[in-house]
């Protein structure tokens, strides 16, 4: 892992308050994984984008595969939608334009 990527997994874990996002549980730097809410497919990829799926607002910080399994929105479109949306509006909210 590189020194770039440490510090990335770092900052996720932080942005958890170090627990997992699902049960609670305690986590550290060598104990967590990340859960795609929109899992990473090649089909979800063409649906909703690599800026959607690689957003750190569609990774839950979790410390199970079972709490992996229970984050994964994928077969909810109304769900998968509202993340979308929440994606785009704090985007927009960095970045506004003149109009």
């Amino acid at each position: 892992m590189t020194e770039v990527e440490e510090t990335q997994r770092l900052i996720a874990l932080a942005s958890s308050g170090g627990v997992c996002e699902v049960c609670g549980k305690t986590l550290t730097a060598t104990t967590w994984q990340g859960a795609h809410r929109i899992a990473n497919t090649k089909p979800n990829r063409a649906k909703w984008g690599n800026f959607i799926i690689d957003h750190p607002l569609n990774i839950a910080i979790v410390c199970s595969l079972n709490c992996n399994h229970s984050c994964n929105i994928g077969n909810n479109e109304g769900e998968c939608l509202k993340l979308a949306r929440r994606i785009i509006m704090r985007e927009l909210l960095r970045f506004p334009t003149e109009e």
